[in-house]
C-alpha cells in the first residue's frame, strides 16, 4: 500500500521525490566490487597513466568513483587507484533485496546484483538522456549513399550480371535454428 503524499503534493511528484532520495541515498555510500581477472591500477582513468599496483581476480575493492569507462577504487590495503569498469563486478552476486546503491549501480555500472548489462556500463543517465547524433558523422556517411541507377551502372563496368535471390523461408519464430 502507498503512503498518502503530503497534501498539495500530486502522487506522480511524490513518486518521483521518493525515487530520488533513494538513489541520492546509495549514492553517498562507497560500493563494493569484485574483480573478474588481473588488471592493472592506474593513478589515473587513462590506459596511458602510471601503474600504481595490481588487482588481482576476485579480489574484492571498493568503487569510490566513476568517471566515463573507468572506476576509481580503493584496495583492502588502501591503495587507491582507477580501474575500468569491465574488469570489474558490482554487488554481491547473492540474491537480496535491493537496496538504494544497487539500485543506483544499475545506471551507473549496468549491474544489479546478480545479472549484469554491459551495453550501457560506465554511462551515466544523465550522459544517455543527453546523447545526441553527430551531424557531421551523419553526413559523411549520405555521402557513401548510391542510386539504384548508380549501382546499375558500376555494375555495367564489369562482367556482373544481376541475379535474383529467393528469400530464405521463415520458421515459425523468427529465431534462428542451431545447425
Amino acid at each position: 500500500m502507498t503512503p498518502n503524499p503530503p497534501p498539495g503534493l500530486p502522487r506522480r511528484h511524490a513518486l518521483a521525490l521518493a525515487t530520488l532520495a533513494a538513489l541520492a541515498a546509495g549514492a553517498v555510500f562507497a560500493e563494493s566490487g569484485t574483480v573478474l581477472k588481473d588488471t592493472p591500477l592506474r593513478s589515473e582513468p587513462l590506459a596511458s597513466a602510471s601503474e600504481v599496483g595490481r588487482l588481482k581476480a576476485r579480489e574484492t575493492v571498493e568503487i569510490t568513483a566513476r568517471k566515463g569507462a573507468w572506476a576509481g577504487v580503493t584496495t583492502p590495503t588502501g591503495t587507491q587507484g582507477w580501474a575500468r569498469i569491465l574488469n570489474l563486478r558490482t554487488g554481491s552476486g547473492a540474491a537480496a533485496s535491493v537496496s538504494g546503491s544497487q539500485l543506483a549501480s544499475v545506471f551507473a555500472t549496468g549491474s544489479s546484483g546478480s545479472s549484469v548489462s554491459t551495453g550501457v556500463k560506465g554511462l551515466s543517465a544523465a550522459e544517455l538522456i543527453g546523447a545526441s547524433p553527430d551531424a557531421a558523422q551523419l553526413a559523411q556517411l549520405d555521402a557513401y549513399a548510391v542510386t539504384s541507377g548508380d549501382a546499375s551502372q558500376f555494375a555495367g563496368q564489369v562482367p556482373l550480371q544481376a541475379q535474383r535471390v529467393a528469400y530464405l523461408p521463415q520458421d515459425g519464430g523468427g529465431r534462428r535454428r542451431n545447425r
